[in-house]
């Protein structure tokens, strides 16, 4: 069954509502610029309302290894989601130090030019992740809202050696249709089950989950 991550959380109350709905994992941005960024101290609040057995994702850029082992070490999330901006052989040596998973996200750009480039990356991604995010490329990372070309994700999905998650512009009414395109491993949305951003809608969040296990 494909895992579904609700991202993006800024309450509390809403991962609660999420965690009762069945979803899989939630998540929280350290993203100052995202429009659902929280702080540190507030996205460990965030998190410890999740239930038992709901996987907790930190998702951030960060700017050097030192703060990939600083977030990890003050929210003791189970994943790190990354927008890497080193290397990613210090990412392979960092992972020694940390207990979390690593999901590292390939960014694809709505306007597609150099798709080889793209796949090349995710593979090399790949290499050290224990998990990729395919995600739409946007000017804070992720959360655009926006869709890219699935066709390019199956092909990412295909030259990986890792499970794939599927991001970007996916809502209630396009996730079935994408995962039985891409067949990823799980899927993640934020801006699709809204109803202003960071401010989850139980009603959305319901149809997301129903829609992605094929119970509509």
């Amino acid at each position: 069954m494909v895992k579904v991550k609700i991202c993006g959380f800024t309450r509390a109350e809403d991962v609660k509502v999420a965690c009762e709905l069945g979803v899989d994992m939630v998540g929280t941005i350290l993203v100052p610029k995202s429009p659902r960024y929280v702080p540190v101290e507030q996205a460990r609040e965030i998190l410890d309302a999740a239930g038992e057995g709901v996987d907790k994702v930190a998702v951030f850029i960060p700017k050097d290894p030192d703060e990939v082992k600083e977030i990890a070490q003050k929210l003791k999330p189970d994943y790190l989601q990354l927008h890497l901006t080193f290397p990613v052989n210090e990412l392979r040596e960092l992972k020694e130090r940390i207990e979390a998973k690593v999901i590292v996200v390939a960014p694809v750009p709505r306007k597609i030019e150099h798709p080889l480039d793209i796949i090349n990356r995710a593979i090399a991604i790949a290499r050290v992740a224990d998990f990729v995010l395919i995600d739409t490329k946007g000017p804070h990372g992720g959360g655009t809202g926006l869709t890219h070309e699935w066709g390019l994700s199956t092909e990412i999905r295909d030259a990986v050696d890792k499970p794939v998650f599927l991001a970007g512009g996916l809502n209630p009414s396009n996730v079935g249709r994408a995962i039985k395109m891409v067949q990823p491993y799980g899927v993640d949305v934020a801006t699709g089950v809204e109803s202003s951003p960071g401010k989850k809608d139980a009603k959305l969040m319901r149809e997301f989950i129903e829609a992605a296990r094929g119970e509509q």
